[in-house]
């Protein structure tokens, strides 16, 4: 294995994860699960629920609706504390917050070392117009961000055959670290690869994870770039890494 370096994300000591209460976020908790378990982590799960009483209100109704809302966020918490260790089999630390989902996710992220988030691999005019939660953390966190579908495998399984994306620049060596942390999660192998524009079932059947550098200059929204295409075509999960 390759040195490491000394600002590296891996091996992950705090993770991260997004929970909607789905399917996905489901498989996203497994997963964290076991890169907490591996690697001795932390494992802090996180809800956003946006409140905002209606302009209308009172300040009386407003305060009651404050007391109703703090009631009903300590019952979402002790909800979500039974949910992603029961997903996760693992011990976590769970926050409910009162903020959009990615500002809450990218907030939470400061210290972390990796993001795991579940997603349902929204098409169409839906995704083009507003983008996904995932694509938007993808594009602006600076942890690694491992992106997940719903799956009935073993989340064990994720980390057996990864393949490294690699398209020649600086980033790749950081990348290539990573996913050997990763591998070791199962015994798994890297298997290196050329530049992928979209998640090729051909080129990749065989692979468990897909793991990627992305771009140090991230400030264009386009979504014609490699991660937009990956994120809207490939069934496996995908691991996109940022250079320190």
């Amino acid at each position: 294995m390759s040195a490491e370096p000394v600002a590296s994300h891996c091996p992950s000591k705090t993770v991260l994860v997004g929970v909607d209460f789905g399917d996905a976020s489901a498989r996203a908790l497994a997963i964290a699960g076991v890169v907490a378990s591996g690697f001795k982590a932390r494992l802090r799960v996180i809800h956003a629920e946006r409140f905002e009483p209606p302009a209308y209100f009172t300040v009386e109704q407003i305060v009651q609706l404050e007391g109703e809302r703090r009631a009903a966020q300590a019952a979402t918490t002790a909800h979500l504390t039974r949910f992603a260790i029961g997903a996760a089999g693992h011990a976590v630390e769970a926050v409910v917050v009162d903020a959009p989902p990615v500002d809450a996710i990218l907030s939470e992220s400061a210290l972390a070392d990796l993001i795991v988030l579940g997603t349902h691999g929204r098409r169409g005019p839906g995704r083009w117009w507003l983008g996904s939660v995932a694509e938007r953390v993808v594009r602006a966190a600076m942890a690694p961000v491992l992106v997940t579908r719903a799956a009935s495998a073993s989340s064990q399984a994720v980390f057996e055959r990864l393949v490294l994306v690699q398209d020649g620049t600086d980033a790749d060596a950081d990348a290539q670290l990573c996913a050997e942390y990763f591998a070791t999660l199962a015994g798994g192998t890297v298997a290196i690869a050329g530049p992928l524009n979209v998640c090729d079932a051909a080129a990749f059947q065989q692979a468990s994870l897909v793991v990627m550098a992305t771009p140090r200059d991230r400030t264009t929204w386009a979504f014609a770039d490699a991660v937009g295409r990956v994120l809207g075509t490939c069934d496996r999960p995908v691991l996109f890494i940022r250079p320190l």
